[in-house]
């Protein structure tokens, strides 16, 4: 777990972001605020486990879920600080519609960057395409990617008005693991979820809604809006025990006790949920 945070600032949490290591493999899903940090918090964190899986030349593929700013703020960083700390291949994102134009627009806006780390004073000889971007566009759902480690299967599922909201599916010899997009479960989240070992997914509070600081004035405004967009607990709760998921992780938590309270988002989940569940803190693994 890079980073199991949400929109709103909290000095505890990046913004959201994963990577899922499969042998000697490194897939990053997501790319939220701080990820660059939240990576070397993890390599830090668990030195003789993962650190040389998250090393800088190790990070060569990013599956983002969907198009949502705090999901993909980060991708600067993820794009350019590995290359300029050894990535020798360019960096292939796979994301939805739309993915293309974002990265492209990007480039122009880093040109500068780019120009000066490959011919300024004191640049190193860099392997010539190492800077660059491929894009793969996921047009629906369906197999996405596939190599010698997984097979990764895209699913779209119900946030908001986007069009394009993908879970993922990774598929290893020995396990499933599942990461859903925000949002909803309506769509083809069960797809995606179905006997997973691994099951990421978001978790909003339904008791605490009236604190929420978004999503309209009243609280019948703010339930209209926030669950047109995210999970209530109890939909999770039923969501995860009929895919059969062996674990279930919380991340990008909407907790909104005043005064913060930790423990009671999870809490409340757990009146609805008997099975197996974490929350989620950067750096963890599972």
């Amino acid at each position: 777990m890079l980073g199991s945070g949400g929109v709103t600032p909290n000095p505890h949490r990046h913004g959201p972001s994963g990577a899922v290591i499969v042998n000697d493999t490194t897939y990053l899903i997501d790319a939220g605020e701080g990820i660059w940090r939240g990576l070397a918090r993890a390599a830090m964190s668990h030195p003789e486990q993962i650190a040389e899986h998250l090393a800088p030349y190790r990070l060569t593929s990013l599956f983002l879920t969907h198009l949502h700013s705090d999901h993909t703020i980060g991708l600067p960083a993820v794009w350019l600080m590995p290359w300029a700390y050894g990535r020798e291949v360019p960096l292939e994102v796979y994301g939805p519609v739309g993915t293309r134009s974002l990265i492209e627009h990007l480039e122009q806006a880093y040109q500068g960057d780019l120009h000066e780390r490959r011919f300024g004073p004191g640049a190193t000889e860099r392997e010539i395409d190492a800077h660059k971007i491929i894009t793969h566009e996921i047009k629906g759902s369906g197999m996405v990617y596939e190599d010698g480690n997984v097979k990764i299967e895209a699913f779209h599922h119900e946030h908001g008005s986007f069009e394009q909201n993908f879970a993922y599916r990774f598929t290893s010899r020995d396990r499933v693991i599942a990461w859903a997009g925000d949002g909803r479960v309506e769509g083809q989240l069960d797809r995606a979820a179905r006997d997973a070992d691994l099951f990421f997914c978001e978790l909003s509070t339904e008791d605490m809604i009236a604190n929420a600081n978004w999503g309209g004035a009243t609280v019948e405004e703010k339930a209209r809006t926030i669950w047109s967009y995210h999970i209530r607990p109890k939909e999770l709760a039923a969501f995860a025990t009929e895919m059969n998921v062996k674990q279930l992780v919380t991340m990008h938590e909407r907790n909104y006790t005043d005064p913060y309270e930790p423990d009671a988002l999870m809490a409340e989940f757990k009146r609805h949920y008997s099975g197996a569940v974490h929350s989620a803190r950067d750096g963890d693994v599972f």
